[in-house]
């Protein structure tokens, strides 16, 4: 499986530093390494792997160039989506633009002051008696998806900040141990994203219900990464500058408006759709040689 030579690096001096200092990044070795990795997907014939440049170097950065363990971390992520396929089958923006319409995300227009991007989310624009729980996931999984094109993203990370105003008793049929171990399974264990920290505002009573249920799903790193506002938005912004938030979280911006963001999902139909084409093969696809328990310590 040859590299692809046509691979330029579009980070900016300030991420290289960044990729350098804190995930072993190495001009000189990058592309030897993104190989290295490539090599061992022949370990692994039951699998389809994408094998692009760019798509390699999303997981070897996040698992600071161990290629070892980004190559488990590969696996998983296509083991979910074998795993999981009301979330994973017709993983396509079209499917889910009634979701995306409704804008309960948001990317903001600046960065914080450690140059991380900042996603937002309102809780209480998830209509518990109309939306799908999956189709959120979705929507939520191709953000993550669209971000992760750009590679100073991949380097800088992203933090998160959520809005549980409008949260309801009815929201929290969702919130049951099994759903909240696949968003925990997909998006800490199998997406290559460098999720900073989670900022909650706004947080009704029942909000510690839903989650008590995930806090035991999450790693101790992501738990040390929490932070818990509830109507106090000065602390808020002390990570967040008000200065990229809307004002319905406190900030100088108008209003909430992610319609631009959301073009460009929906614009990348064909990039997810080419996605979906690679995985675990299916029993008919595979060699008849295939061992299909070979290298199950992976997934371990």
């Amino acid at each position: 499986m040859p590299a692809n030579t046509t691979y330029e690096c579009t980070l900016t001096p300030e991420s290289l530093e960044v990729a350098k200092r804190e995930l072993n990044e190495d001009p000189e070795t990058r592309l030897q390494k993104v190989q290295e990795l490539r090599e061992l997907f022949k370990t692994r014939a039951d699998i389809k792997f994408r094998s692009d440049d760019e798509f390699l170097l999303r997981f070897l950065r996040n698992k600071k160039f161990n290629i070892d363990k980004a190559f488990k971390m590969m696996v998983h992520h296509y083991k979910v989506r074998r795993d999981y396929p009301k979330l994973f089958n017709n993983f396509k923006p079209s499917a889910v633009k009634y979701y995306l319409d409704e804008h309960t995300q948001m990317v903001c227009p600046g960065k914080d002051k450690l140059g991380r991007t900042v996603v937002l989310g309102r809780v209480g624009k998830m209509n518990p008696d109309t939306f799908d729980f999956h189709d959120a996931l979705k929507s939520m999984l191709m953000m993550m998806e669209i971000l992760l094109l750009d590679e100073n993203i991949q380097v800088n990370g992203v933090v998160h900040v959520v809005d549980h105003s409008g949260m309801t008793r009815k929201h929290l049929r969702f919130g049951t141990p099994m759903t909240m171990k696949m968003m925990v399974d997909v998006f800490e264990s199998a997406t290559p994203i460098r999720s900073k920290a989670a900022h909650y505002i706004r947080q009704p009573d029942i909000f510690e219900i839903m989650f008590s249920v995930m806090r035991p799903l999450l790693s101790e790193k992501m738990k040390k990464r929490l932070h818990f506002h509830g109507d106090e938005f000065g602390t808020l912004h002390e990570h967040v500058p008000s200065a990229i938030l809307p004002s319905e979280f406190g900030g100088q911006l108008e209003k909430f408006d992610n319609s631009e963001y959301i073009k460009k999902i929906l614009a990348a139909e064909d990039y997810f759709i080419e996605n979906s084409q690679y995985g675990f093969l299916n029993v008919s696809q595979l060699s008849p040689n295939t061992n299909t328990n070979l290298n199950t310590t992976w997934l371990k």
